[in-house]
């Protein structure tokens, strides 16, 4: 559901491309494919192409872009009838009541008057028809991948604790928020109108089009059912291209395309940060810091000579018993107990610094706008640590993503499609 809503949170704000207008009653019954003998129309085509141009902001005088929103809208509409011709198999299917929750959770997603679905759609040049059918789909395969996958094995306690154990392992690490589109290049001639296809696409990026729909739409990715969204990756997961594209990315860009081996790839940055072990937040610490001022305007070499100081100062600490004695020493006004406190609640710098401490661990130094900081871990008190039932539902979560990517590709590979 949450796919559909938002493909379709832009529709309302464009009409539907000129070159898609009304055309004669004849030309829209004519079949342009046959899904094991059930027809795909014109007027089929027609509309799932008036989505995607009006979801995907992208111009509609351009031949190359329509010749590849033809191409999407069509194995998407392909997809669709597999995906219900399966369902009706396997006597799967969903109640209206499902269906209008789902165009209900729409209309609050994009402040529509509740009822009025119908007629926003039409405003917007779109048949609500199509939309629900394409709802319709959503939920049902959603529903028949959940009952196949529930099928599997259940998951293991070892799986579980395999996954925790990777989890620890990679606290400390950066990892990158990223999401991807893959224009497909499937033959040499495709190569340079693909390249200039996905230029294109991130030129309209750039000019504010929603990401995730034009994902959905021109992604040949194994992520376009989820938008693009790649997740959380780390250093080193990636191919070598797209890995040394978001090592020069800030958060927030897009690269260029990148020429992988399935196509010209666009990976946005969304975020970046150190891996954390969930949980780790609601730790509480009991520390006592050591604080060498800087002023306001301090220089360089200033910060660099309060580092080397607070450097020369944690030698001396042995145990939190030894804080404050030392600080003494060395003229550190505001040292001191600084309490129990929840680690959620301390500044990301402090916290990676105290994150890896040992009980009577002084950590380095830490340089603040008004000083520079060590801290002494004197206790700690862990929170119940990772819900081993989230992990699991992580696990069947992940499960069920490639089993929707192989579920699909059987049902393309058994069945008999014929274009007209």
């Amino acid at each position: 559901m949450h796919r559909l809503i938002a493909l379709t949170l832009l529709l309302g704000c464009l009409a539907a491309a000129p070159v898609l207008g009304t055309a004669h009653a004849q030309d829209q019954q004519r079949i342009v494919a046959l899904v094991n003998d059930e027809v795909v129309s014109q007027r089929d085509l027609n509309e799932r192409m008036r989505i995607i141009m009006a979801t995907t902001r992208l111009p509609d005088n351009n031949p190359e872009i329509l010749r590849a929103v033809r191409e999407q809208a069509l194995r998407s509409l392909i997809d669709d009838r597999l995906q219900m011709q399966e369902a009706k198999r396997r006597t799967i299917s969903v109640s209206q009541q499902d269906v209008d929750a789902a165009i209900g959770a729409v209309e609050r997603q994009m402040n529509i008057p509740p009822g009025r679905f119908d007629e926003f759609m039409r405003r917007g040049g779109i048949d609500p028809a199509a939309i629900t059918n394409q709802i319709r789909t959503e939920l049902t395969w959603g529903r028949m991948v959940r009952a196949r996958t529930s099928a599997q094995a259940a998951v293991t306690e070892q799986e579980i604790d395999e996954a925790i154990a990777k989890l620890r392992a990679n606290v400390g690490q950066t990892e990158d928020l990223i999401s991807e589109i893959l224009v497909p290049v499937d033959s040499p001639d495709q190569e340079e109108p693909q390249r200039q296809l996905a230029q294109r696409i991130i030129e309209q990026l750039r000019g504010g089009a929603n990401f995730p729909a034009l994902a959905r739409q021109f992604s040949r990715g194994t992520t376009a059912v989820n938008g693009g969204d790649v997740g959380w990756v780390q250093r080193g997961t990636l191919n070598e291209e797209v890995e040394a594209a978001v090592a020069k990315l800030d958060k927030g860009q897009l690269s260029e395309p990148i020429r992988t081996v399935g196509g010209w790839q666009i990976v946005a940055l969304r975020d970046r940060r150190r891996i954390a072990l969930p949980g780790i937040e609601e730790n509480r610490v009991t520390l006592k810091q050591l604080l060498i001022p800087l002023g306001a305007e301090a220089s360089q070499a200033e910060a660099d000579a309060a580092i080397a100081k607070a450097r020369q100062a944690r030698g001396e600490i042995g145990s939190c018993d030894d804080v404050e004695a030392v600080a003494g020493r060395y003229d550190a006004p505001g040292s001191g107990s600084l309490g129990t406190l929840r680690m959620g609640d301390l500044p990301e710098s402090f916290r990676q610094a105290v994150a890896p401490l040992a009980i009577n661990q002084t950590s380095e130094p830490v340089r603040a706008s008004r000083a520079v900081h060590i801290f002494t871990l004197c206790a700690k008190q862990e929170a119940a640590g990772l819900n081993r039932n989230e992990v699991r539902q992580s696990i069947v979560a992940r499960r069920a993503e490639l089993m929707a990517q192989r579920y699909i590709r059987e049902l393309r590979r058994d069945a008999t499609i014929e274009f007209r």
